[in-house]
């Protein structure tokens, strides 16, 4: 876990889960599936693809059918596809058109710190969304 201060000056904690679902037998699924269930308590579920993997669209497939297994399908899911600078420069065209199609999708190369304030910036806009400010005034004899 790691306390990430966003744009705004609000901090928050980042826990990296398992980031090789994937390649997981079940029974070891099984064994993470305790760990795995508290994502039905994060506010926001970043799901950090190398985009440069040919396996990635089964690796987005593979998180999603976890999150959905333990009952975590609800939660705001952040698509973060990284290692953009890995791409071809075609190929870096043609992701970037397909994430304007594919919600919530943030690109970035965080060998080249790219997208990282977009990335930032998402993070704190899914968060603060539900926020509301609120005065309280409290007498002195409430201590």
């Amino acid at each position: 876990t790691r306390k990430v201060v966003l744009p705004n000056g609000l901090e928050c904690l980042l826990t990296d889960t398992v980031g090789f679902i994937q390649k997981l037998p079940t029974t070891l699924i099984a064994a993470f599936k305790a760990t795995l269930e508290e994502l039905k308590e994060a506010d926001l579920i970043i799901n950090l693809v190398d985009i440069s993997s040919k396996g990635a669209r089964s690796q987005m497939r593979a998180v999603e059918n976890i999150l959905d297994e333990v009952g975590a399908k609800d939660v705001p899911v952040l698509n973060v596809w990284n290692k953009m600078d890995k791409l071809d420069p075609e190929r870096q065209q043609f992701i970037r058109r397909r994430s304007q199609f594919t919600k919530d999708t943030v690109l970035i190369s965080a060998l080249e710190g790219e997208g990282i304030d977009e990335l930032l910036t998402t993070i704190e806009s899914v968060l603060t969304a539900d926020l509301m400010r609120v005065e309280v005034l409290l007498p002195w004899s409430a201590g």
